[in-house]
This record gives C-alpha cells, structure tokens and sequence, in this order.
C-alpha cells in the first residue's frame, strides 16, 4: 500500500502554521489593516499586489494571479514537491510527519538518498584506480579540484561491481533507484559499466541520479542517465545547479546541453553553467531558471539540431517570460560546443561569444519571418498567423505588449491578437456528452456567477460560519451543477470544525478542481463577516428549496406513472405544505 500523509495531519499542520511566518523571512511583509501586504516575489511591480490573510491563510497577488496556502507558497518559492513542503512546515512547526499505509515509496526516498550517495562514493573511489577512466578525464583537460567538486567517480567494466558492494537486502533499492537493471530472461546486473560517472544532484545538493559517459569509442549510447525514479525526473532537474548557485553570485546563468560542458566552463571561471539532462528545455526548467536568476543565457551548437533545441527552448519559455527577467540565447561556430570552444579559445573568446547574444524576442521575430517577405501582403497575412499562438503564449506584461507593437508596424496591420483561428475549438468546449466531473468542474470554470459557485466561493472563505448555515441534508439534490463540489466541502467542514481556508484547500491539491477552488478562494467578495454570514445563511435556503422542488418533481411523475406509498404520500403533502408557508406573508 502507498503511504501518504493523512488529510487531518495537513488540516492540523495548516492550523498550527501561520502562514505569515513562512512568508516573512523571505518577504517583506507590511502591515495593511487586517491582512499583509508586499512586492510580488513571482514578478516584477512597483506598487505591492501580493496580499497575506492571516485569516484565510491564503496568499494572493492580485497582478500575476498568483495564490496558495502556506505549502503552495513553499512549493512555488522554494521550488520543493509537496511532501518536501510538507516536511519543511512540519520541521517549523516541531512536529513528525505521519504516513498511512507503512513504509511506503516516500518512507522509502530516505533509505533511496542513502543508497544513491553510497553508489556515488563507491564510483569515486573506484575512479583512484581506474587508470583509463583517468586517462580521458586527464585527457580533458580536468583537474583534480574540478573533479572533486563534481564528485566524478567511475564504473568498471563489470556486470555485478554495483551488485556485489551492496547486501541483497539493499538490492530492491537499487533496482528503484535505477542503479541495476533487469533484462527480459531475468538476469540482473548493473546499470552502468565501463564508464565514467557524473553524479546528478537536487537543488539541496543530494545525489538522486547518474549520467555515464562511455570510455570506449565502440560503447553506445555514448552518453546514458539514469531511469526516471521516485527521486528522478529528469524534465524538472538541471545538472549543476546547486553548484550554480554555491559558486556563482551572477545573476546569469548558463544554460548548456552536456554535463562536460557545465564541468570545462566551471573550471574556467564559468560557475554558473547548468545543463539539461538529455532532454529539451522544459516549462519546468524555465520556471527554475527564473526564480534562481535574471538573466538565462541559452548556449546551443550553431547547426540545424542546436537552432531546433533553441527554439524549444523558446517555446517552452514563453508561458513563463517575466518582464522583470532576460532570456538570451547565443549559437557556438558550427562543430563546436562550450566545452571544446572554452578549451580552444579560452575565456575571454567565450565571454565576448557571450556578448552576441540575441535577445529572445530577435530569436522569436527571426524564426517567424522565416522564408516570407514582409513586402509581400500574403506574406504579411501567414507572418500574423504564426506569430498569434505565440503572442498568446506570452503573459499580459510590457513585453507581449512591446513584441505585439513591432508585429503590427512590420506588417503595417492592427492587429486583434485574440481572435479566434478559424477552425479552432475553444479549449472548454467538447464534442462528447461531459461527465459529472467535468459537469461540476464546468460550474467552476464559468465567468458566470451561478448560486452554487457563490456558494462555493462563500464557504472557501468562511469556513465556521458556513457550519451556522441551514444547509439541506444533501447539496447535490438541488439539481446545479457544481453542487457535489458544495456538498463535499461542507463534509470536509463538518468533519474539521476548525478548519480555516488554507487547510480546507489542500484537501483538493491533485485535483482537476483545485486551480479553480484557489480562484474562488483568493477572489474579493466585498463582504463584511456579518453580510458573509447572512449570505450562507440565504443560499441554504435558497438551495434547501431548489433541493425540495426538485424532490416535489420527482414525486409527482412517480405519482402519475406507478403511484406513491403512504410514506411517500406523508413526505409529498409536508413538502407541498412547506412550500404554501413560504409563500404565506
């Protein structure tokens, strides 16, 4: 069975946490009549928009929209997964984090730390006598300071040297871990062999993975990571990182495609090169990239496959460019990468390659108008079409802003960036019969306010008084969509009496529903507690009718089709007499 910590340890955490004292140390938080009040740490502004409530437990900025509670913040700051978020509020709060299930995967990603820095040190180790091993690192020109650092070991061309240094017992760790491997008759044996070794850490410096690099010329792939694990996913992980921000106090950083490449730069001077793992720039990597840094430099090989892995970068940038943050991006000579360039040229050539670097909305603009020209009025009109995904890509800010401004004065067009591409089906309209989830979720994501939404946005906020409310027995009877969303909130409330909004959201964290709730949660309904109160006390009603009608509907068609029983006809008459007492002054 999964261990997972239990919903009432969060619902207590979230009690026992003031969220102002996990953003204060890292925010400059001012008093503003009940609430707190800063500059945005997720974007740049000159007037405060991120708001604290003590109340709520909740952060909200009201520019860049971004909102959460107490773990939310942890996550989105820090950059740590839920359980590390979890943990770290725990650890402020004294408290030991307890897991349902036994000793499940995350009981288990200490013991998986604990073998994966012992693999680390028995590849070091063997690295002292690894004389070819040496002989290529020697070759390449590193020396001993810069190997340390990177903690480079190796693996011998062995099937079992994993296997053997470790006790059976700990051999379902290494299997976990990716460190051994499996084939299709059974056999088992070691991950990496007769390669050199660069071990991949977290942003916490813990070693979680492996890249080998073959020693011989004949040995493919030459270059081969470690398997996605539970400590693992190379799409969120950049190599040398903590090293980056250890060594380095530049706010730039470099981005590079090898881990010899973040290793040669780093012994020249260049501490603060980072590389992906084998995969193209992801969304991830960007969002880790700008909270670290200001300035991304992306360094690519200047042929076909280094413009292609450029423009992914681009792409994936995009979503997340900040106007406080610079991306560049800058292409080597051809048949040269940064490694072999900083050793051929030094230093000083690469910091003047550095200089060239183009500006991401020049890499943007060029890759648009490649082919066309702009003299041309078809030309003009397939020039605006692939730039408006792009510019929708973009965040509202001072540069969509700007790069919309230049597309419209090259094409000599106004141009209406959010019309509709003919053909293009909106991201929430589907062919298909929607399901009850999507139903309810649909309730959510509507611009309209229905009851059943207000309501929702009324109990996330005042959670106690929603309990002082006469709600019907069952929410879902009232027929609105949404009303299941009501009905499980209102459980959760009556389960937790105390609990406050932080901690009645996280009970919804992994669901489709939870961006949406946190809108609701973080939105102003410009209501004293005394009209919030009366507020829920007026949408019970109004659903305790809508449920009661509804029930009188179906009554009454069973009533014509197959008749009622006495219990029925009893339940029928109170609810008509109900209805008559309402309408009576």
């Amino acid at each position: 069975m999964a261990s997972r910590i239990p919903n009432e340890f969060i619902n207590e955490l979230l009690e026992r946490v003031d969220i102002v004292d996990v953003i204060s140390p890292r925010v400059n938080l001012k008093k503003a009549g009940r609430d707190y009040q800063a500059l945005c740490p997720f974007h740049a502004e000159n007037t405060p928009s991120f708001t604290v409530s003590p109340t709520k437990q909740f952060y909200h900025c009201f520019g860049c929209g971004k909102h959460g509670t107490a773990i939310g913040f942890l996550m989105e700051y820090e950059g740590l997964d839920f359980l590390d978020a979890v943990e770290s509020l725990a650890q402020l709060a004294g408290v030991d984090v307890p897991r349902q299930g036994g000793r499940g995967p995350r009981d288990n990603h200490a013991n998986l730390y604990a073998i994966t820095d012992k693999a680390r040190r028995l590849f070091q180790n063997n690295l002292a006598s690894n004389a070819e091993a040496q002989a290529y690192l020697q070759q390449r020109g590193l020396n001993a300071q810069t190997i340390q650092t990177f903690q480079i070991g190796s693996a011998p061309d062995a099937w079992d040297y994993v296997l053997r240094s470790f006790s059976p017992a700990e051999h379902p760790l290494l299997m976990r871990a990716g460190l051994i491997t499996q084939n299709d008759s059974g056999k088992v044996y070691d991950k990496f062999r007769r390669r050199i070794l660069f071990p991949i850490h977290d942003r916490r410096g813990r070693v979680i993975a492996f890249g080998g690099r073959a020693l011989g010329d004949d040995q493919m792939p030459k270059y081969l990571n470690s398997p996605e694990t539970p400590l693992f996913h190379k799409g969120r992980e950049l190599y040398g990182l903590h090293l980056a921000r250890k060594h380095s106090d530049s706010k730039t950083v470099l981005v590079v495609e090898g881990y010899m490449d973040v290793v040669v730069l780093h012994q020249h001077g260049f501490a603060n090169a980072v590389a992906t793992l084998g995969t193209a720039t992801t969304p991830e990597h960007v969002t880790v990239l700008t909270r670290y840094f200001d300035n991304v430099v992306f360094c690519f090989d200047g042929d076909k496959a280094g413009r292609a892995a450029a423009w992914k970068a681009l792409e994936s940038a995009l979503p997340h460019y900040r106007d406080d943050k610079s991306l560049k991006f800058v292409f080597l000579p051809q048949g040269e990468d940064p490694d072999s360039f900083v050793r051929g040229h030094g230093e000083a050539a690469f910091r003047q390659l550095l200089d060239t670097a183009s500006n991401l909305s020049d890499v943007l603009l060029k890759g648009l108008q490649k082919d066309l020209d702009l003299d041309k009025l078809d030309d003009r009109a397939r020039f605006i079409e692939r730039a408006r995904p792009y510019i929708r890509q973009l965040p509202k800010g001072q540069f969509r802003t700007l790069v919309s401004q230049h597309i419209e004065q090259l094409t000599h067009t106004e141009i209406d960036w959010e019309a509709s591409t003919p053909g293009r089906q909106s991201a929430f309209r589907r062919e298909e019969t929607p399901s009850a989830d999507d139903r309810a979720e649909a309730a959510l994501v509507s611009g309209d306010w229905s009851p059943v939404k207000k309501a929702i946005a009324l109990v996330l906020q005042n959670p106690p008084a929603a309990l002082e409310a006469p709600w019907p027995a069952s929410v879902s009877g009232c027929g609105h969509k949404g009303a299941a969303i009501l009905q499980e909130l209102l459980e959760t409330i009556r389960a937790n009496p105390q609990i406050n909004t932080a901690a009645l959201l996280e009970n919804w964290r992994g669901r489709s529903e939870y961006p949406h709730l946190n809108r609701l949660a973080a939105t102003d309904l410009m209501l004293t507690a005394e009209q919030a109160s009366k507020e829920l006390r007026d949408m019970a009603v109004y659903l305790q009718q809508a449920v009661n009608r509804n029930k009188i509907e179906g009554l009454r068609r069973k009533q014509a089709q197959t008749g009622l029983n006495a219990e029925e006809q009893q339940e029928l008459l109170q609810l008509l007499a109900s209805r008559v007492q309402r309408t009576q002054p």
